[in-house]
Formats: structure tokens, C-alpha cells, sequence
């Protein structure tokens, strides 16, 4: 079961799932690639949101005159339309890179923004450009000029203080935790559910954590419409998963409650870092286990009696 023991730390989920790893990377039908894509049903949503910010900077740029100002003007209207361009992309246009392990022992997806190493140098680097750039433009403009500058030198500082590493997200479902999946053609990409296993830090100081044993799940992109063909064939016939096709990409992308997910619980807690070792020596009982029933988080003894109520209420509006 993709379920490690309940009462761990982060980290030492972390090294189950290197183990697991290496162990979907021992399993027959090994198949491993990657893809840069989006979580949306246009895949190019990034790069136009992206374009989209920007516009409202280079307008600025043209009604503060900066345009037909002149030489000195001109270069720093260009530099700073450059510089826009450079920090709007960074922030909302950059796709993401999934990695793929696929075995007859499992699946593993890591998920992380498409940042080359580089950028994060570059983001810094251009941020100092970017400050100086609009002290420039105040200096030169006067005080008309923080009309199109402010909001730059917001942007600057910003990306001064951008992390060099991009979080990749990891999520493993081992052969026997698969449930189903729905795919589309036309996106080249699956929706895969399965039963997963969470352990996070929920505050920066690292004191309390959240552990779950919940279900949920992932997107896997194809390059070609042959190789997701493939990829469904191989999961209704070897592996006799239950997959359905979605004619319309759009609704795999919807936030929305899956009703397929209803009848398998969950198992959520969240307890202190240092409580960690204490629950463990004295074997401490797992969380009861809930549903979504009705729109809430149940146990089965809460929906027992939730039912009972709603028969009752039957009964005398009878």
C-alpha cells in the first residue's frame, strides 16, 4: 500500500518514497519521460496571462510620452519595456516540468516550475536594473514618471528577493492504490486518481504537522496523441483500470468534488514535531475514518446518525 506508517515527519516520508521509487524503477514495462504543460485547458494559458500583465506597463510607458522623448528616453522605455517582459514571464508565464515513472508496480510524478538555474541570477540582476532604471526615470521625468515606475519597482524588489530552488512536488501511487482515471485525446492528458499519502509542515517554524491518508489526483501530459493511446491501452488491458474518455478537456480541469471518491476514506491529523517519537512508542490509534457525506467530513457513526435523522424528519412530515 502506498500508506506508510501515520505517525512520521516529512523527511522521513521522504525516504519512504525514495524507496518506493526505486522500487517502481525495478518493475516490468518500465516507462519513464517528460513534459512541459499546465494545469489548464489551454495549454498556452501561462504565456498569454503572462503577455496580459504586461501590457499595462508598456501603455503607461507610452502615455507618460516616453516614446517621442528623445534618444535617452527611448532606451530606457525600451529597457524597462524589456525588463517588464523579462519579470512578467518569470512570474506567470513559465510552464512546468513533469517527470514520469510509470511500472507495473507503480507510478511516480514530479512536478516543479520549468526555471532554468540561471533565471534566478538573472531575476536578481535584473531587479537591481529594474530599481535603478526607475530612479532614472523619476530623475529624468519627474514625479509623472512614478505613474508607470511604482509599480515596477514593486516587481524589482520582488524578484530580489526570488528563491534560487523551485519545490517539486512528489506524489507516488503504488500498484494496488490505483482507483481510475479520465483522459482526453485532443489535451493528450490523463486524469489519474489514486490513494495518496501526505505529510507536511503547515507552519514555517517547522512545529506542527499535518499527516494524511487521503486520495487524490495528478495530471499525466503525453507528447503525442499515440503515446496517451498507448498509455490507456495498457491501463484497461494489462492492468484493468477503469478508464474513461472526457469529450470535453475542460471539465478535467474543473475544481470540483468527484464523486467517485466519495465511498473511499480519509484519515486526517495534525500533531506537534516534537510529539512525533512519543506516538509512535506508545501505538498511538490512527484517526478515525471519515467520508464526504452531504458536503462534510463524516465518520461513519456521524452519517449512522445523520441518516437516522433524516428518516426520523421523513417520518413525521409524513
Amino acid at each position: 500500500m502506498a500508506y506508510s506508517p501515520f505517525y512520521i515527519t516529512p523527511e522521513e516520508l521522504e525516504v519512504y518514497q525514495e524507496a518506493q521509487e526505486q522500487e517502481i524503477l525495478t518493475g516490468d514495462n518500465l516507462i519513464t519521460w517528460y513534459k512541459y504543460d499546465v494545469e489548464e485547458p489551454n495549454r498556452y494559458f501561462y504565456l498569454l496571462f503572462s503577455l496580459g500583465a504586461m501590457i499595462p506597463a508598456v501603455a503607461i510607458f507610452y502615455l507618460v510620452g516616453f516614446w517621442s522623448g528623445g534618444f535617452i528616453k527611448d532606451i530606457i522605455a525600451i529597457t524597462v519595456t524589456l525588463i517588464t517582459c523579462f519579470i512578467s514571464y518569470t512570474m506567470f508565464g513559465i510552464d512546468f516540468c513533469y517527470e514520469y515513472i510509470f511500472s507495473d508496480k507503480g507510478f511516480v510524478m514530479k512536478k516543479r516550475r520549468n526555471m532554468p538555474k540561471w533565471v534566478s541570477a538573472a531575476t536578481q540582476t535584473v531587479g537591481w536594473i529594474g530599481a535603478v532604471v526607475c530612479v532614472v526615470m523619476v530623475a529624468v521625468v519627474g514625479p509623472m514618471a512614478l505613474a508607470g515606475a511604482g509599480a515596477l519597482i514593486l516587481l524589482s524588489f520582488g524578484m530580489l528577493k526570488r528563491q534560487p530552488d523551485e519545490q517539486t512536488d512528489v506524489r507516488i501511487g503504488e500498484r494496488e492504490d490505483w482507483l481510475f482515471a479520465d483522459y482526453n485525446k485532443k489535451r493528450k492528458v490523463i486524469q489519474f486518481y489514486f490513494k495518496q499519502d501526505r505529510c507536511e509542515y503547515i507552519d514555517t517554524s517547522h512545529r506542527t504537522i499535518f499527516r494524511s491518508h487521503s486520495r487524490t489526483d495528478c495530471y499525466i501530459f503525453f507528447r503525442t496523441e499515440a503515446d496517451l493511446e498507448s498509455m490507456v491501452n495498457q491501463l484497461t488491458t494489462e492492468y484493468k483500470l477503469n478508464c474513461t474518455e472526457v469529450a470535453d478537456h475542460k471539465k478535467l480541469f474543473e475544481a470540483k468534488p468527484e464523486a467517485r471518491l466519495f465511498s473511499i476514506p480519509v484519515c486526517n491529523r495534525e500533531y506537534q514535531t516534537d510529539e512525533v517519537f512519543e506516538l509512535r512508542a506508545s501505538k498511538a490509534a490512527l484517526p478515525e475514518k471519515e467520508y464526504l457525506y452531504n458536503g462534510k467530513w463524516q465518520t461513519e457513526s456521524e452519517i449512522a446518525q445523520s441518516k437516522a435523522e433524516n428518516i426520523s424528519t421523513l417520518s413525521k412530515s409524513t
